[in-house]
């Protein structure tokens, strides 16, 4: 066979071969490059992992003097100004031949710390409110009135010395019990720069403290440096609310139901934001959409219709629509 016409049958064959690589593996790859997410409903919630501070307005109640006591009022309980809360009976002091005091307190950290933030105790209490037998000091520290002075660096080394103080006897100056408003407490926690556009004053918050969800209002926004100081006030009843101090809490700013899309999805066509949905014949067209929150990485969509600013109701993606992932 003459060598041209070999050359020939070759470059035939060869045509052939790209001609099947065009018709049947490049629209395959293609459609694979393509890549979509089936659009489903959920939930996304918006949150800060920080360390909170409980503030409480609350009085420590010390021992005028040696003795024996017997509390008539259980942890937890709400009395009223003038309640009886405990029995006491005064015994002298135990003195040395030199006429020193022999027995030292068990609470001479958390004394320190509480300084002259406590009042003498009598058997009824001066104000209405909740009884606690756990004491750690800060007290005064974490007060209502003097809470928008915090600063973290004050903050940072707050011990966990909170102790029961309940007990049959006690030495003069000791602390017996305290009682605390429950009409409004807060919680306090400093945030990133980056995370400051979640909060505003007068916005409902719920702080997750253990398995407790607390819903609350944002009182007070400070900044210090790169942080934030954020303080949360609520009345919802918490049940360590008397007997914490510091704990670690999740504060959920956003928490919404609707459809849940990567933000990659989302773009912009003549000034409208939305996502180009596959329709039957395979193509993509492009439908408005209305975010209704973020978290950097995916939005929560409103179903099936919304209303846009100027009062039009919109048509918008539904469950289990088709998306593509990257509409460039």
């Amino acid at each position: 066979m003459p060598k041209l016409k070999k050359r020939t049958i070759y470059i035939f064959i060869l045509a052939v071969i790209v001609l099947y690589v065009v018709i049947a593996v490049i629209p395959s790859v293609t459609g694979k490059l393509t890549r979509t997410e089936s659009v489903k409903t959920g939930e996304l919630k918006v949150s800060d992992q920080e360390t909170c501070y409980i503030i409480r307005d609350e009085t420590v109640y010390t021992a005028a003097s040696d003795g024996k006591v017997s509390f008539s009022r259980k942890e937890g309980t709400l009395v009223k100004k003038g309640a009886k809360v405990m029995s006491f009976k005064e015994q002298a002091e135990k003195k040395s031949s030199s006429g020193t005091k022999t027995s030292t307190s068990d609470y001479a950290a958390i004394l320190n710390r509480l300084g002259k933030g406590s009042v003498t105790a009598r058997e009824n209490s001066l104000r209405k409110g909740i009884i606690s037998y756990y004491v750690d000091g800060y007290e005064t520290f974490f007060a209502p009135d003097t809470m928008t002075k915090l600063s973290s660096s004050e903050v940072k080394d707050v011990s966990q010395d909170t102790k029961n103080v309940k007990r049959t006897k006690v030495l003069k100056g000791d602390p017996l019990f305290k009682i605390c408003d429950n009409a409004n407490w807060y919680i306090c926690f400093w945030i990133k720069q980056s995370d400051i556009s979640n909060y505003e004053e007068g916005n409902s918050v719920t702080v997750e403290l253990g398995d407790e969800d607390i819903p609350g209002t944002v009182y007070d926004i400070s900044q210090e440096g790169s942080k934030w100081r954020i303080i949360v006030r609520t009345n919802r009843y918490y049940s360590e609310f008397t007997s914490k101090r510091k704990m670690d809490g999740k504060i959920v700013t956003t928490d919404v139901k609707g459809l849940i899309v990567d933000n990659g999805c989302i773009t912009t066509k003549k000034k409208k934001v939305g996502v180009y949905v596959k329709n039957t014949t395979g193509g993509y067209d492009f439908v408005q959409v209305n975010v209704l929150a973020t978290d950097g990485k995916k939005s929560a969509l409103s179903s099936e219709e919304f209303t846009d600013a100027k009062g039009n109701a919109v048509k918008t993606v539904e469950a289990y629509d088709e998306i593509l992932k990257d509409p460039s």
